[in-house]
């Protein structure tokens, strides 16, 4: 399932590329891309997206 979020917390496009290959280490992520300019991030996984979102706060970040 795709799921897309808007994320903040990032002050940079290393917190996104960071953010990016926490969420690709992940098991059940089969593809991330995370925009630092848009905010965006777009993940391709079988997981919720409440558990997405865990994932991603558990990193710094919000996301909702």
């Amino acid at each position: 399932m795709t799921i897309e979020l808007i994320v903040s917390g990032m002050s940079c496009g290393g917190c996104a590329a960071s953010l990016q290959k926490a969420l690709l280490a992940q098991g059940a992520v089969t593809d991330a891309k995370v925009d630092f300019d848009s905010s965006k991030a777009v993940i391709e996984s079988s997981l919720s997206k409440a558990e997405i979102v865990a994932l991603i706060e558990a990193k710094g970040f919000s996301a909702e």
